[in-house]
């Protein structure tokens, strides 16, 4: 969320270096200067503008999703799905490896007790929808006026009121009992149960619930890492989630001399990288000890999806779908279909630590891990009303006038026949909310909201606009900041300029204080700041001048680093999840600032910084009306700094919002019921005011006219192929787990399988039974 502070425009500014430096852009090195002063004599100086003046610099305004590549299943030349070149080396055909990851991805039999898939944390549009025995303890351990095998009710949510109770326990998702590893049998698998301390009911296990939300796997291919900490890395390397942190990662090859190991470094294949991570993982899917061989060695045993009802019109295995149960194949022939020869086709033994094992069992990472990543994929919500309605715009602006509001209709008239009145400029308010940026000081609360496309009522403006600002991190037609565009080619503006100077989009530096009086301003600076002094070597910046009339002291501007697409939003104290500040198996950082910062010399590695607005400031530049550093970029961006500030601890992934109407419920604490109470949440400035809070993150003062037009569109973001699961989102059946009916026996949920053209007399419902999505705003 690179912060583009933003003037008005037709005032003229001037530029003082009282200090020149001496500059290069050769490598990006910036030399060692002494403290420079800068002065913008427009109006009200760096940061200020007129309200009734739109920003200068163009929003990131909401594209249809349509728009983005995808990232794992690129188009050949005639439009059609084709192996991305890298994977040739590997897949053999493209389909067959879909279905295969799809076989995979929903058969109950991959887990230890044959009951819980891939998709028993990911049917409810691509996330969890159960309400019983769905609770962790939380970070201090304790089941705070809860328990294990609790039915949630919306009367517990939500988990924390600013300044109220506060419960810290976690909606996470049931996985299997606690239980270790015996081998695999003619039966299937032999397990041992284990004593479980924390899930268990008068002494009695009860099945284990993670300590964080399963996110949606739809349209998580559009996601740089995978996982709310950002474990899942973007290479694969064909064993775990780790890719190129792990350096003993090995996977088998076929080579002159017969079997032989090698690491692979799959680049952009963060789905397959978290795909391998719960098949092992021993309270998601495993028993303790189980390998992927042993997996291989029970699955090649078994009917694929044997326990399980296929229609015969899946979109992806109807062809195959057994009439009773099943499909009729086996997964090695499914394997040898779909990859090629190398990786699976020797008769030789692989001789493992822990027994003897084929070839196309020793390598069940790297196929699980390569053919679930294709299946998720293809999980693509492109369709939902608000790409409807955004289509004919593509990705341009200013947006020009979008008059057909028809398909937003769609929306109004589903809700309407819950009881729910939504109107179209409902919708299209919220939809400017979201996308245009916040104004000058004082930024909250907003008395007119400005579009930069058709706004209803409201009128429209050739560019800019003011509004909340939630697409300064829910970025680009992906709606989130940690995309593969985002954190590789970048998408704001300038950031071309970036990454042609050698500049890494993973991380940002910004100004870390925006909430300056009044109350709801958002500006780096305090108004009326015409002078700053700066020094390259540190980024230390300080406003020596207000109006002109020196600052006695200099007030310091605090600045930080973080990696860009994660942050800290107050949902929990950091204490209680380091998010992505924890630490990988092999000791280092999950976060790449504090990774790299860890490296002996990390000034090679430069990251993209924030600047202040001056108008009339370098105009012939790729950055008009903003200040530069010595090396021509925005202000703070250079060099990592070994001892610089970071802020990193307590942040998370930036979630999609697509879908979100029925992936609740929300945050990775999963500490919110509703809609409503996320956005009650981001009113009030988050729960908790921790010290690495993201700035922006202030309170709104939103009227309930506001705050109901942000739910609306919202809303507008259901695709309505997962909500009555049409292909590509239609599957087999599923019988989940959802509690215990006593303790001991598990109470099953029948979900039944669907095909191609969906189930419309049963569609996706809200968490909790259909929870007005609106509650509690009036």
């Amino acid at each position: 969320m690179t912060k583009k502070f933003r003037l008005a425009k037709g005032s003229l500014a001037t530029f003082v270096a009282v200090t020149t430096v001496a500059s290069a852009l050769s490598g990006m090195t910036l030399l060692q200067a002494q403290s420079q002063t800068y002065t913008c004599t427009a109006p009200g100086g760096f940061s200020e503008l007129l309200a009734a003046v739109p920003p200068v610099i163009p929003p990131i305004v909401l594209a249809s999703l349509k728009t983005v590549p995808n990232p794992v299943i690129p188009k050949d030349i005639y439009g059609q799905p084709a192996i991305r070149a890298d994977l040739v080396d590997y897949i053999a055909n493209l389909s067959a490896a879909i279905r295969l990851g799809k076989a995979l991805f929903w058969d109950m039999q991959a887990g230890s007790d044959n009951k819980t898939a891939c998709a028993t944390c990911h049917f409810q549009a691509g996330a969890d929808g159960r309400e019983t025995n769905q609770l962790n303890p939380g970070a201090n351990g304790a089941w705070d006026a809860q328990g294990p095998n609790r039915p949630l009710t919306a009367f517990d949510f939500p988990f924390t009121i600013k300044g109220g109770p506060d419960n810290d326990n976690v909606v996470g998702s049931q996985g299997v009992r606690k239980s270790n590893f015996g081998g695999i049998n003619r039966n299937g698998e032999s397990t041992t149960p284990a004593a479980d301390s924390v899930f268990n009911v008068n002494g009695v296990n009860v099945r284990q619930v993670t300590g964080i939300q399963a996110g949606s796997v739809i349209n998580a291919v559009f996601n740089h890492r995978n996982f709310w900490n950002g474990r899942a890395q973007p290479e694969f390397n064909g064993v775990n989630p780790f890719g190129n942190r792990d350096a003993s990662a090995r996977v088998w090859y076929v080579g002159p001399n017969g079997p032989t190991q090698i690491d692979i470094h799959i680049a952009n294949a963060s789905l397959a990288s978290q795909a391998v991570g719960p098949a092992l993982n021993p309270v998601e899917m495993s028993a303790a000890g189980r390998t992927f061989p042993d997996l291989g060695h029970k699955l090649f045993a078994l009917k694929p999806l044997g326990l399980q009802n296929v229609a015969p019109t899946d979109s992806v295995l109807g062809s195959i779908a057994d009439p009773n149960k099943g499909l009729t194949t086996t997964y090695l022939s499914m394997i040898q279909q779909a990859f090629k020869p190398k990786w699976w086709n020797t008769t030789k033994a692989i001789r493992l630590s822990n027994g003897s094992y084929t070839m196309a069992e020793a390598n069940m990472s790297l196929f699980w891990g390569l053919s679930i990543m294709l299946y998720e994929a293809t999980l693509v919500s492109d369709d939902a009303p608000i790409d409807r309605y955004l289509d004919p715009a593509g990705a341009t602006v200013p947006r020009p006038a979008l008059t057909n509001t028809a398909a937003l209709n769609q929306v109004v008239s589903r809700l309407a026949a819950e009881g729910i009145t939504v109107t179209v400029d409902d919708i299209l308010t919220g939809l400017a909310l979201f996308e245009m940026p916040a104004g000058p000081p004082p930024s909250f609360p907003l008395t007119t909201v400005l579009s930069s496309g058709q706004l209803g009522a409201l009128g429209a403006i050739s560019q800019g606009g003011t509004g909340l600002g939630c697409a300064g991190c829910h970025l680009g037609a992906e709606t989130t900041g940690a995309s593969v565009r985002a954190l590789t080619a970048g998408l704001e503006p300038g950031h071309l300029a970036f990454t042609n100077a050698g500049l890494d989009m993973r991380m940002e530096r910004e100004f870390w204080k925006l909430n300056w009086t009044p109350p709801g301003a958002i500006s780096p600076v305090p108004q009326g700041t015409d002078a700053i002094t700066f020094d390259p070597s540190t980024y230390a910046t300080s406003v020596i001048g207000m109006s002109g009339a020196p600052t006695q002291p200099p007030i310091p501007l605090p600045v930080r680093t973080y990696d860009a697409g994660w942050y800290n939003l107050g949902v929990r104290p950091t204490a209680d999840n380091p998010g992505v500040d924890g630490t990988d198996p092999f000791g280092s950082s999950l976060s790449w600032t504090r990774l790299f910062q860890a490296l002996p010399d990390p000034t090679y590695i430069k990251v993209p910084g924030a600047t202040l607005g001056c108008v009339g400031m370098n105009l012939a530049t790729q950055f008009p009306n903003e200040l530069l550093n010595p090396v021509g970029l925005p202000l703070l961006s250079g060099s990592l700094r070994k001892t610089e500030e970071t802020d990193v601890a307590g942040s998370f992934k930036m979630p999609t919002v697509r879908n979100i109407e029925l992936t609740g419920p929300y945050f990775h604490s999963g500490g919110k019921a509703t809609l409503g109470q996320v956005v009650e949440f981001y009113d009030e400035g988050g729960d908790f005011d921790n010290p690495t809070k993201h700035p922006s993150i202030v309170p709104l003062m939103l009227t309930p006219s506001h705050a109901r037009a942000l739910v609306a569109f919202l809303l507008s973001l259901t695709d309505e192929r997962v909500r009555v699961q049409q292909a590509p989102f239609d599957h087999p059946s599923l019988t989940v787990p959802n509690g215990d009916s006593t303790p001991g026996t598990d109470n099953m949920m029948s979900i039944p399988a669907v095909g191609r053209y969906g189930n419309a007399l049963l569609p996706l419902r809200r968490f909790l039974s259909n929870l007005d999505p609106f509650y509690p705003i009036p």
